[in-house]
């Protein structure tokens, strides 16, 4: 067995991190804990059918990404008997008028013959939505995904931890020195791999997320992920409780402090889909999520001995727990899913 040295604890990291050590490598992850990580402001939707992206590479990262949760999900809570949060209730796509939800229909179904694991794809009315959504607004006509999901990020990257351990790793809250370093090292370093003197390029984006609890509201179970017009999602994160973002800000600034702005422009759009709804503020959450130059994650060996995994972005949630499972394998002398070459583009 080899040994190995992962740099960042966030939910890749961790993924990799915990994949290995079931391998029965040795494995040693140092995280410094920093305010700020993509998770904290990710709303852990696992949808990835419904994106318009066109890059193919991507999709399927994302894709077999969505295929493996169910099975991954079932052994992680079985090894660690912690709940992450992951359901699958469905998403609703939400589009401004008829005709584009037809367009959006025709687009998002086609993908099923390759992607079975989608279930039912299925266009609803306003009443529809209403129905599968009592408190959101009823303006709008969607397409229904059976096959959508959400995982809460704290509570995955919580039971990955523990899985890791009890698979004999070794967790150090501390930054990293180089020079005690044993065997591979694995930079895993989010936003912060900008720190990394290696390719590739990192820059990130600030994003905002207002959590918030509905006074009156009427559901009383599980509601389906939304994905609202725009860039704009809702997900639940408690009986009547919710988040919607996200904002986008390209930014050199590693600051974790939610801005009044953003507060104000989040909860207009909490009114604008929950306009019969009393809101009451919870918290704002900031997350910084990392891209390459051309927003397709990497997976490499930039050096001898030397392996990052970088650029999420958006889909970190979505993607992390497969990556880390395919980074494993090909470490590991194993044969993968995905072409490692197809993310290792330096």
């Amino acid at each position: 067995m080899a040994s190995f040295t992962i740099v960042g604890g966030g939910i890749a990291g961790a993924s990799t991190a915990y994949h290995l050590a079931r391998k029965g490598h040795q494995v040693t992850v140092y995280d410094r804990a920093d305010t700020g990580q993509a998770t904290d402001a990710s709303a852990g939707i696992i949808c990835p059918w419904v994106s318009q992206r066109r890059n193919k590479k991507w999709y399927r990262l994302v894709k077999e990404s969505a295929k493996y949760y169910p099975d991954f999900i079932a052994r992680l809570q079985e090894e660690t008997g912690l709940d992450t949060g992951y359901r699958r209730e469905g998403s609703i796509s939400l589009f401004k008028d008829d005709h584009v939800q037809s367009l959006a229909f025709d687009r998002i179904s086609a993908k099923k013959p390759d992607a079975p694991e989608m279930g039912e794809v299925r266009m609803v009315s306003r009443e529809e939505v209403k129905q599968m959504h009592p408190d959101l607004t009823g303006l709008y006509p969607g397409v229904f995904v059976e096959g959508g999901g959400q995982v809460k990020g704290a509570s995955l990257l919580k039971a990955l931890k523990a899985g890791f351990l009890k698979h004999g790793g070794e967790w150090i809250t501390a930054d990293f020195d180089a020079e005690k370093s044993e065997g591979t090292v694995i930079y895993a370093t989010g936003a912060w791999g900008i720190e990394q003197d290696t390719d590739p390029k990192i820059r990130h984006q600030r994003s905002e997320v207002l959590h918030f609890k509905l006074k009156d509201g009427m559901k009383e179970d599980h509601a389906p992920v939304v994905m609202a017009l725009g860039p704009i999602y809702i997900v639940e994160m408690g009986l009547n409780q919710y988040a919607i973002g996200t904002t986008h800000e390209d930014t050199e600034s590693f600051s974790a402090e939610p801005s009044a702005e953003n507060h104000e422009y989040l909860r207009g759009l909490a009114h604008r889909y929950f306009p019969d709804s009393e809101i009451e503020d919870v918290k704002m959450m900031v997350g910084l999520k990392p891209y390459t130059r051309d927003f397709l994650p990497f997976l490499g060996k930039v050096e001898e001995d030397v392996f990052v995994i970088n650029g999420m972005g958006a889909t970190g949630l979505t993607a992390s727990p497969f990556v880390g499972h395919e980074v494993a394998a090909h470490l590991s002398g194993e044969e993968t899913t995905l072409d490692i070459s197809d993310y290792s583009y330096i």
